[in-house]
């Protein structure tokens, strides 16, 4: 008669009192390990605009300059939201970029300067 309870799911040992309490548990999330090194637009932005201050520094160093402020602007103001490599990518690039475009535009006034200090300048514009 024992194996009749126990086969209808009466059980009469130490374990008649045990609840199952994980059925009703709720789902839970993994914690979100990403923290604050999501990219943001701005980091991305710094990031171009450093990259194209580096690319155009050669152009008499104006437009080097003026994509390094951009990028810097961007990049500064985008590493305050979140931190990535992004925006530290971003910040180096125009960083560079600005002190490219300065010595490309150095090297060009200083190049103008002492053509026209030889005459070969004034040569060259009387030849036209």
């Amino acid at each position: 008669m024992d194996n009749n309870n126990n086969q209808y799911g009466q059980n009469n040992g130490q374990y008649s009192n045990y609840q199952d309490y994980t059925a009703n548990a709720s789902y839970q999330a993994p914690p979100d390990d990403r923290g604050g090194k999501r990219t943001n637009g701005l980091q991305i932005a710094g990031l171009v605009c450093g990259i194209l201050a580096i690319c155009t520094s050669c152009c008499y160093g104006i437009p080097g300059i003026i994509f390094g402020i951009i990028g810097l602007i961007c990049a500064i103001i985008g590493n305050n939201r979140s931190k990535s490599g992004v925006g530290t990518a971003g910040l180096v690039c125009s960083i560079i970029g600005i002190v490219l475009g300065v010595a490309a535009l150095i090297y060009y006034i200083w190049a103008i300067a002492y053509l026209n200090e030889i005459g070969y300048l004034d040569m060259i514009l009387q030849g036209m």
